[in-house]
Parts: C-alpha cells; sequence; structure tokens
C-alpha cells in the first residue's frame, strides 16, 4: 500500500511517498481502507520532533491521527462492524497511522460515519471533534445555559468547540481575527472578539468555561475573566498548567484541565448525532492529495489555516 513514511525527525522533507506492507490484523482489530485523512498541528510537531519526550526519540514511521474510509476486514472477535461499513475514527495522534491507504484500528477507535457527510469532511472531525468534546463535557463540565469563551475559534478545534457548545444550549463568545469574523458568526457565535482591535482581558464579561483551543492565553490571564467555579481548559500542557494545575485545583474555586483527547466510540457516536442534526458542520479549507503531504504541512506551519485541512487517498 502507498502511504507517508518519516524515518527521522525534521522539516517537510523528512515525508516521504512510498510502498509498505499492508497492516494485518488480529482478532479484535478491523483493518479500514482510508478514502481521506486529515492534517492536525500535532502531526508536524511530532514530525520536527517538537514533543520527542512523549513519543520518544526514534520518529513514527507514518503519521496521522483520524480518518473515514471503508472496513475491508473485520477480526473475528469483533462485533459491530463488517466489510464495507463507512466508517471514522481516531487512533492516538503519537502512534499515527492514517497517513496511509489502509489503517488498523481497534473497536473504541470507529464508529459509523455520519450519512450527511463525504469521506473527506468526515476525516476533518474527528480529533478536533473529540478534543473539543472532551475539553468542554469531560474537563470543564459544560451544561446548558453556561457562557464559554473559545479563544482560537476560527480553528479546528475552536470551530469544533464552538458548534458543539451551541448545540448543547450554551451561549458562546469566539475569539479571532478580522478575517475570520463572518466564518465565526456563520458558525453560531453570540458574540465574537477581534482580538487584533480588542483585549478579551478587559472585557467586564465573565465566563463560566476560557476554552483556549490554540494554547495561546495563560490560567493567570484566563482567571481574571472566569467567574467563581469556572474553568480554563487548555489543549497543550504548559509548565505552568502541569506544575501548578494541580496545586491550583486544590486551592482555587477556578480550575486548571489540560486535554489529552482519547479515541472513543461513545463520544465519536455522540458527534455523529450531532452531525446528522446539522450542528456541526466541517469547514475544510483544502482537500490535498496523500503525496501532497508537504505542501499540507507546510500549510498547517502558518497556523492561519481556517477549519481543517485534509489529505484525499481514495
Amino acid at each position: 500500500m502507498k502511504a507517508i513514511v518519516t524515518n527521522k525527525y525534521g522539516s517537510v522533507d523528512v515525508l516521504e511517498y512510498q510502498e509498505v506492507e499492508k497492516p494485518v490484523i488480529k482478532n479484535d482489530e478491523i483493518l479500514v481502507q482510508v478514502h481521506a485523512c486529515s492534517v492536525n498541528p500535532v502531526d508536524w510537531k511530532i514530525r520536527r520532533g517538537d514533543v520527542k519526550w512523549l513519543t520518544g526519540r526514534k520518529p513514527p514511521r507514518i503519521l496521522g491521527g483520524d480518518y473515514a474510509g471503508v472496513v475491508a476486514e473485520a477480526g473475528k472477535g469483533v462485533r459491530g462492524y463488517k466489510a464495507g461499513d463507512a466508517v471514522w475514527g481516531m487512533v492516538h495522534a503519537f502512534k499515527g497511522g492514517t497517513y496511509a491507504e489502509y489503517v488498523k484500528v481497534k473497536k473504541e477507535e470507529i464508529c459509523l460515519k455520519p450519512e450527511n457527510l463525504s469521506f473527506e469532511e468526515a476525516s476533518s472531525i474527528p480529533l478536533v471533534g473529540l478534543t473539543a468534546y472532551q475539553s468542554l463535557i469531560c474537563k470543564g463540565r459544560l451544561k446548558k445555559g453556561d457562557h464559554i469563551l473559545v479563544n482560537g475559534c476560527s480553528g479546528g478545534v475552536g470551530l469544533a468547540g464552538l458548534q458543539i457548545a451551541k448545540a448543547l444550549e450554551c451561549k458562546v463568545t469566539g475569539v479571532c481575527s478580522t478575517s475570520n469574523l463572518q466564518l465565526a458568526q456563520k458558525a453560531g457565535a453570540d458574540y465574537v472578539i477581534d482580538y487584533t482591535k480588542e483585549d478579551v482581558f478587559k472585557s467586564k464579561v465573565m465566563y463560566d468555561i476560557f476554552f483556549d483551543a490554540v494554547a495561546k492565553k495563560s490560567f493567570s490571564q484566563a482567571k481574571t475573566i472566569l467567574k467563581e467555579g469556572g474553568t480554563y481548559v487548555t489543549t497543550v500542557p504548559s509548565l505552568q498548567s502541569l506544575v501548578l494545575g494541580p496545586f491550583t485545583n486544590m486551592v482555587s474555586t477556578r480550575k486548571v484541565k489540560i486535554i489529552f483527547v482519547k479515541p472513543s466510540t461513545k463520544d465519536l457516536a455522540i458527534l455523529k448525532e450531532i452531525v446528522e442534526d446539522g450542528k456541526l458542520v466541517p469547514v475544510v479549507e483544502k482537500v490535498y492529495p496523500l503525496n501532497g503531504v508537504r505542501e499540507a504541512h507546510t500549510r498547517s506551519e502558518t497556523g492561519r489555516v481556517v477549519g481543517k485541512l485534509v489529505l484525499k487517498v481514495v
């Protein structure tokens, strides 16, 4: 099968389009023919070696955390899936494997694909959707009527978080640049703050959750606009959040939470319902062929992607 292979850490030049062996599944695994996968910032952070303290010194051979495709084969111990089923899902990004024509997954890493999405659209959601959902629900304890602030609301995770919060009947303030104000409004934001013109921390509005979808603001900043009992959730751990977070959580009513997203069939099924209800709409900036991965990574590294970038495999 064709796949994008890395043999060392480095620039986009280490991404090689090569022929590799197709995965062989065990009795409790599923082989998926990947139709599309998406590019996430964690992919190029792994590729560059930025997070080798988490992934190890030896580079993963194949990157990629989410996918949409068709079941090619189900192990003898697998129930609920059969060859030909259209599916979507996520593997641990540090494990990788979806930048390829086939990927083997566990049952807890997969779910039937939303019927109203193409494979390209569907592949753009699992990692960012699960990150946003688990951040808001599992970490933030989001409930109906809460007012949340989404910092970076025009990126993949931010857009997913904005729409999920609105689906749960919450009030949402989004933060983005001037060029993305209309996108945030279209996605359902009740209020949008243009960070190039307004300092969100000078606002008199207080929030139940400060969701930092781009990991650009610290808890010490966020707590100034968090209500008593509010929660700050970040998508990337920092020294402050890792070291001081547990102490802060013991002594303060305002909490610090870090999301380490996990594959979850249960959570994917909830996202599927939200998507099919038309309340979570994917935003895909561009679709590249699998062998166009270098261009896709280069674009993603600018930090200016609106929504998601997708790699079309089939």
